[in-house]
């Protein structure tokens, strides 16, 4: 009986409906693939969405196995990386180590990319609770966070920046700490801190962004309110000490291991102004992209252009309607200082993501911005302006909740003054507000759901046939997992970490150091050679044979296998697995077999060869 009466009260809850129908957005979100689907997944199952299933495995895995959850020989061996300076995303690992270690990462990344909107949505929706005593107006401040064209966008690829549950908790924390003061300081710095730590588990760089626009709110605080912030500044100050406790004795080791550790990266490992060029265009304001359901095939193809191109980071879109439904707002209640400061928190958050410089329709206007003087810094090196974009959304969410109900409050009163029957100013007041609040948000209606794909895992890696490659081998897949070709790393977390990977699409330092194992060229991450043009032909050029060549011409043998012979004793490799493109034999089977003068074992589109080592080419 006790069981159903606490069934009965939990589906009478207002708490619990909106929770539910965020939890099923989410999951249209990526239909019609399952939310623990371990062989389909959101756009292409590589790239970033493969990393971050090497990562939400490696996790409990180290953890497992006695190792440094924060540093890998598994990925560009034999030198490591250290995960620590990477988006690892630890404390997802750890909650969901479970549904990992029974079926397996993939399944992992679609429960959580789906819990991101959903959680994030449900997070907004209970703070708003605390400034807004209408439920329905708080729904749709969730909706309004929890399924942003920012959210949408990062979705589509990126767990852990569409991960943000925690950020609008911090802002309560932060609200506690400088303006109620209600407890003791050591309590709201103590609290403030566990979340800072969490979200640093998550996103450290998101963390970073969200700082930064913290110490700009407390200037504009202070010097509006100079009397307000001297009486308020001790506390403040000393739960702000606290607040460093949890940060220090549980983030301190892996921060400091991010920047001393080995393989650290020392800097942006990306060119001058690489990162800078994903930027919010101030069109971006109005102009819908395919992220949007509404709009026209040119608004679309226009949008779509802005940030670089690059439809993840692409998701500043506002639209005309919200923004005039702000303006309103904010203009016709004025007097609220909460109204006018979260607007003035947008504005900031927004030019931010503007860049270093104002671009109008991919036009350089020539005019410095902010975010000039923050790329300057050396810890923000690998800060990405568009992404303050989520912090864009969580201030107008909250504006947003806020003027909708003083604008109900105050349109009730003016009913009721005018005489109006009781029934109809139950009825007008929200009929109202509901118009305004659809009028501001239907261009926003997402284009779902997502793209889906299939995980490129071939069924040698999901039998018993993995365990013919010794346990602990050095091996060398083809296509090089780097990039978008970077299939190879969910054949090591489907085989549990049996092998150690030449390559993987994780950060080193090499373009930043000045040893000789560190000038490799072309790109970003591991090394792929130090020296030679073997690399480029066999892994850049496989698919379709060295330039001006047929795809299965051989290269000049005598100083191709040589190359190849001093690859292979460099860098200790057993096992070689290339992934066949298309039916025939690829480029890279034809030469290796050649080299080796081996045939491998073929196992639907692999070609393996087990026993480099013994090759006539080695001995």
């Amino acid at each position: 009986m006790k069981i159903k009466t606490l069934l009965a009260r939990l589906l009478k809850s207002r708490l619990l409906w909106p929770i539910l129908i965020y939890l099923l957005l989410a999951c249209l979100a990526y239909w019609p693939v399952q939310p623990l689907s371990s062989s389909h997944v959101v756009t292409c199952g590589c790239y970033d969405i493969a990393e971050q299933a090497w990562f939400l495995a490696w996790t409990p895995h180290a953890i497992l196995n006695g190792i440094n959850p924060f540093f890998t020989h598994a990925l560009n061996y034999p030198y490591g990386a250290n995960l620590a300076a990477n988006t690892t995303m630890p404390l997802l690992g750890i909650f969901f180590a479970p549904i990992t270690l029974l079926l397996g990462p993939i399944s992992t990344f679609n429960l959580l990319i789906r819990l991101a909107l959903a959680l994030s949505a449900t997070s907004m929706f209970l703070v708003l609770r605390r400034y807004v005593r209408y439920n329905a107006i708080c729904f749709i401040g969730g909706l309004l966070y929890g399924f942003s064209p920012y959210m949408v966008a990062q979705s589509s690829l990126h767990l852990n920046l569409s991960f943000v549950a925690l950020f609008p908790w911090m802002l309560v924390a932060l609200d506690n700490l400088l303006i109620q003061q209600k407890h003791t300081p050591r309590r709201d710095g103590l609290i403030l801190g566990l979340l800072a730590t969490g979200q640093y588990f998550i996103s450290s760089e998101l963390l970073a962004d969200f700082v930064i626009l913290c110490l700009v709110a407390v200037m504009i605080l202070a010097i509006f309110n100079p009397r307000t912030a001297r009486e308020k500044f001790f506390y403040s100050l000393y739960g702000l000490v606290w607040s460093f406790v949890p940060l220090i004795l549980i983030a301190g080791y892996p921060i400091v291991f991010s920047l001393k550790g080995p393989e650290h990266v020392l800097g942006s490992i990306y060119s001058s102004g690489y990162l800078s060029m994903y930027h919010t265009d101030l069109l971006s304001l109005l102009v819908p992209t395919s992220h949007q359901l509404l709009g026209t095939n040119y608004s679309k193809i226009l949008g779509n252009g802005f940030v670089a191109s690059n439809y993840a980071e692409n998701g500043a879109y506002i639209g005309i309607p919200l923004l005039a439904v702000t303006a309103f707002l904010v203009a016709y209640l004025r007097k609220n200082k909460a109204l006018r400061y979260l607007g003035v928190m947008t504005l900031v958050a927004f030019a931010i993501s503007l860049g270093p410089q104002l671009y109008i329709d991919n036009i350089n206007k020539n005019i410095w911005l902010p975010f000039a003087l923050l790329e300057k810094i050396h810890a923000l090196s690998l800060d990405i302006p568009a992404r303050y974009t989520v912090f864009v959304y969580l201030c107008l969410s909250i504006l947003l909740c806020i003027g909708l109900a003083e604008l109900y409050e105050r349109i009730e009163q003016y009913l009721k003054v005018r005489n109006k029957p009781t029934l109809t100013v139950k009825l007008e007041s929200p009929f109202l507000v509901l118009l305004i609040a659809i009028m501001a948000l239907v261009p926003l209606l997402p284009a779902l759901p997502h793209k889906e794909a299939k995980v490129n895992i071939p069924k040698y890696f999901l039998t018993d046939q993995v365990n013919k490659i010794p346990a602990g081998s050095t091996v060398l897949a083809y296509p090089y997992p780097v990039l978008n070709n970077n299939f190879a790393m969910l054949w090591q977390i489907q085989s549990g970490f049996r092998f150690n990977l030449l390559g993987g699409y994780v950060f080193t330092p090499f373009l930043t150091s000045n040893t000789p194992k560190k000038l490799s060229g072309g790109g970003f991450g591991p090394v792929i050679f130090e020296g030679g043009t073997i690399p480029i032909v066999l892994f850049e050029q496989a698919a379709g044979g060295p330039p001006e060549s047929g795809p299965n011409v051989i290269p000049p043998l005598p100083w191709a296998f040589a190359e190849l012979k001093t690859y292979l004793q460099t860098y200790h490799v057993n096992v070689i697995i290339a992934d066949r493109i298309g039916k025939d034999p690829g480029y890279a089977t034809v030469f290796l077999s050649k080299a080796l003068q081996m045939k491998p074992e073929h196992f639907g589109k692999l070609d393996i060869w087990l026993n480099v080592t013994r090759s006539p080419l080695l001995k």
